[in-house]
C-alpha cells in the first residue's frame, strides 16, 4: 500500500511539474508577443511624433499619435511580467504627448521628445534581455505570425530613423550614426520581403508596397518624402493586420 501511495505521489508531482513548466512557457511566449506589439507601437509613436513635428502639428498626425499610444497601452497591459520603469517612462511619454497637443505647436518640442525617446529605447533593450527575447531566431523555429511581427519591428525601426532624418533638415534631434547603417537595414528588409513573396503569394502585396518606397527610403539623406512614406506605411500596416 505504501509503495502504491508513493508511486501516486511521484506521478502527481511529475504531472504538476510538467503543467507548471507548460504554463511558464505559455506566459513567456505571451509576454514575448505582447512585448513585440508594444515595441511596434512605440516605434510607430516615434515616427508619428516626428511626422507631427515635420508637418507642424497637423490633425492627421495627431490621430496617428493617439492610435499608437492606445495600442502601446493595450500591449503593455498584457505583460504578465510588468516592468515599473517601463510603465513609468511610457506614462511620462504619454503626458508629454498630451501636453504637446494642448499648447500652440512648437518645433522645439522635439528636443524634449528626443530625451524621452532615448530613455525609452534603453529601457526596452534591458527589458528584452529579461524576456530572453530572440529577435534573430531562425525562421524555421518560429511561426509565420511571429516572423511577420519581427519583420514589422524592422520596418518600423527604419521608418522611425527615416523620419528623424527628415526632421534633420529642420534642425532635428535624435539622429544617431551608431548601429546598423540605415541603407543596410532597408536592403535587408527588401530581401526578406522578396523571399516571403516567393514562398507565398499572399505576401506579394506587402512586398510590392515596400518596393514602391524602398528607393525613396534610401534617399533619406538627400530627397525626403515623408507624406508618401507615411501614407504607404499606413497601407502596409493594414495589410499586415489582415494576415
Amino acid at each position: 500500500m505504501n509503495n502504491i501511495i508513493k508511486k501516486i505521489l511521484i506521478i502527481s508531482f511529475i504531472f504538476l511539474s510538467l503543467a507548471t513548466h507548460a504554463e511558464s512557457d505559455s506566459d513567456s511566449d505571451s509576454d514575448s508577443d505582447s512585448f513585440t506589439q508594444f515595441k511596434i507601437s512605440s516605434l510607430q509613436l516615434v515616427s508619428s511624433f516626428s511626422s507631427f513635428i515635420y508637418f507642424e502639428g497637423d490633425k492627421r498626425n495627431q490621430l496617428r499619435l493617439q492610435q499608437a499610444k492606445i495600442k502601446g497601452d493595450q500591449a503593455l497591459a498584457k505583460l504578465t511580467v510588468p516592468n515599473p520603469e517601463l510603465t513609468l517612462k511610457w506614462q511620462q511619454i504619454s503626458d508629454y504627448l498630451d501636453s504637446s497637443q494642448v499648447y500652440q505647436f512648437d518645433v522645439n518640442l522635439e528636443a524634449g521628445w528626443s530625451i524621452l525617446q532615448g530613455e525609452l529605447s534603453q529601457i526596452i533593450k534591458e527589458y528584452e534581455a529579461t524576456l530572453a527575447f530572440e529577435e534573430n531566431a531562425s525562421v524555421q523555429t518560429i511561426s509565420n505570425a511571429k516572423q511577420i511581427s519581427l519583420l514589422q519591428v524592422k520596418m518600423e525601426t527604419i521608418l522611425s530613423r527615416y523620419m528623424a532624418f527628415a526632421n534633420s533638415t529642420l534642425g532635428g534631434y535624435g539622429i544617431s550614426s551608431k548601429g546598423t547603417p540605415l541603407e543596410q537595414q532597408i536592403k535587408s528588409v527588401s530581401i526578406e520581403l522578396q523571399k516571403l513573396a516567393a514562398q507565398d503569394v499572399k505576401y506579394k502585396p506587402l512586398a510590392n508596397k515596400w518596393g514602391y518606397i524602398d528607393k525613396t527610403l534610401l534617399a533619406y539623406n538627400s530627397n525626403v518624402a515623408p507624406f508618401v512614406v507615411m501614407h504607404t506605411f499606413e497601407q502596409m500596416r493594414k495589410i499586415i493586420a489582415a494576415y
